[in-house]
């Protein structure tokens, strides 16, 4: 089993949101909605996670907190591997 780190997290978001680092680097704590993630690319960032760790996140952590920074995201997938 391959450890999820947040570093792994960052690469998709840069991957699926284009700019979303223009104004500052992204971190694991960095706010990804303050960063400019929106709706419509936090359903592409969603569909990358599970893509690519084949994993499906359950109605419960479809949340805004989850999905508020690259740790804690890698958080939840770690919880579901």
């Amino acid at each position: 089993m391959r450890t999820i780190t947040t570093e792994m997290i960052i690469g998709l978001i840069r991957d699926r949101i284009h700019g979303i680092d223009a104004e500052r680097p992204l971190s694991g704590e960095t706010d990804l909605w303050e960063s400019g993630m929106d709706s419509l690319s936090s359903v592409s960032v969603i569909v990358a996670v599970e893509e690519e760790y084949d994993v499906e996140f359950p109605d419960e952590l479809l949340t805004r907190e989850v999905f508020s920074s690259a740790a804690a995201i890698a958080a939840a997938v770690r919880s579901l591997v």
